[in-house]
């Protein structure tokens, strides 16, 4: 045995990224450390871990999101006393979203609850504040595509993965049988035409493949540019209805996408002077660091801030910080453009926005990515005629619209090109399938059957020996 990994997150369905890995002399590391939220699991397994935190040595992170980052406090609580490696980007938005995950999860514990409310079992607070700044405090910063040796029997290279900032593929170099193996985790893969960033890159003399299977049965039904499909729903909404297009979107990834969309539509006269309001702080963070970090982004958006000094800040654009911008946010009769999180409606500022404006039939809804089953944004892409938001029922009277062209992870034939350009650059033995729900895995898999190489769909503490 050179190494063994245990599945222990993302494996047949989505969230809760964890892989455990141990090598021949007992050296511990974990490629991600994720929370575990689907709909039909129990969060407080989030609090227990199947393994002992005090005996991993190291964490390897592929990217900020926190289904992959938002579980590292509660690692260092429970007696991890290892370093955390990733990217320089990703070491500075896993700072600003875990601190946001432990100020959601007080906000949940201080919270008063009504009579029928207090009969509900509370989730648990996994961490504080305290465990946040461990986490970043322990974290070491590499570059990509320069190799660094672990120990004597493990090297980690991280390749970019064109997911989000700083999002890499970690690319793991061990010795078994007195031979070189190689094994890579894909990570969450980025798309060829993402607005900001470059296309994920290709692993060489793989041996074995760990590869993200999110849309492996589903194609993205939009295939054109982003921008003729927003001016087609600003055209729409705010020129001929005079209403209001409200965007739900990620802080992270999403909404840099869509605003330095809106700022190249702008500066080209493809759009009226419409103003859009920018509501998530978030997201008005995570924009600093995209501006700090330009380098990682595509030459494009590179020369586009070298030009222009900004990507995400335009004339038109009204950002909201305080209780002063609300109010002008909230007097502002005209028509108008409103990107706010969270992207599947499940929280943060835009229930209030889809509240105020979904009994509206002048103004859109426009859901700009997946949503997860259950969730708000789902329900409305269902077709959904009465919708609950805080306890209160709303008609759907507001258009609802949805585009899959900002998605930050690749369809189905990208997932396979990308898979077949790894094979064709090694002699890969094995593929695991992970982070996708089974029927998704399964379609893929089958699809995968002419590489030659044996594809396995990992169950949830499932052990494989390498």
């Amino acid at each position: 045995m050179g190494i063994e990994i245990t599945f222990y997150g993302a494996a047949r369905q989505v969230t809760g990224s964890m892989y455990h890995i141990r090598t021949e002399t007992g050296f511990e590391i974990l490629v991600d450390c994720g929370l575990d939220y689907e709909k039909n699991s129990d969060f407080a397994r989030n609090s227990h871990f199947p393994f002992d935190p005090s005996r991993i040595q190291a964490v390897v992170l592929t990217h900020a999101h926190i289904d992959h980052s938002g579980n590292l406090p509660t690692l260092f609580a429970k007696g991890f006393s290892g370093s955390v490696f990733c990217t320089e980007p990703t070491a500075a938005l896993a700072d600003i979203l875990l601190q946001d995950s432990a100020r959601i999860q007080a906000d949940k514990q201080s919270k008063k609850y009504s009579r029928r409310n207090k009969r509900r079992r509370l989730e648990p607070r996994l961490y504080g504040y305290k465990h946040v700044f461990e986490t970043i405090e322990n974290t070491i910063t590499l570059s990509f595509n320069r190799p660094f040796k672990l120990n004597d029997e493990l090297e980690l290279e991280l390749i970019p993965a064109g997911h989000i900032l700083g999002a890499a593929s970690v690319v793991l170099s061990f010795r078994s049988n007195g031979k070189t193996k190689r094994i890579a985790f894909s990570g969450d893969l980025g798309r060829a035409n993402n607005s900001i960033l470059g296309a994920p890159e290709i692993p060489d003399h793989l041996d074995y493949l760990v590869v993200e299977g999110t849309y492996g049965s589903r194609e993205h039904q939009d295939t054109g540019k982003a921008e003729d499909i927003l001016k087609e729903e600003v055209e729409r909404t705010c020129i001929e209805e005079g209403g209001r297009l409200i965007i739900p979107a990620f802080s992270v990834g999403r909404t840099q996408s869509i605003l330095f969309t809106l700022h190249q539509m702008f500066r080209n006269g493809v759009l009226p002077s419409v103003r859009v309001f920018a509501d998530s702080p978030l997201g008005l963070n995570s924009g600093e660091i995209h501006q700090k970090y330009a380098e990682y982004l595509n030459d494009k958006a590179q020369e586009y801030a070298a030009e222009y000094g900004n990507l995400f800040q335009f004339k038109q654009l009204y950002l909201v910080e305080d209780e002063e911008d609300e109010e002008l946010l909230k007097d502002h009769s005209k028509a108008a453009i409103l990107v706010s999180s969270a992207g599947m409606m499940e929280g943060g500022r835009i229930q209030k926005h889809i509240a105020d404006n979904i009994e509206n039939p002048k103004s859109t809804i426009l859901i700009a990515g997946y949503c997860t089953e259950g969730t708000l944004g789902h329900k409305l892409m269902q077709g959904d005629r009465q919708i609950r938001i805080r306890g209160r029922q709303y008609a759907v009277m507001a258009k609802i619209s949805k585009t899959d062209i900002f998605s930050a992870h690749p369809g189905k034939s990208e997932l396979l090109n990308y898979i077949r350009s790894v094979s064709k650059k090694g002699t890969l033995d094995k593929i695991f399938l992970t982070h996708g729900q089974e029927e998704s895995l399964q379609e893929l898999k089958s699809d995968l059957t002419m590489l030659g190489a044996e594809v396995s769909i990992p169950s949830r503490g499932e052990s494989v020996s390498m």
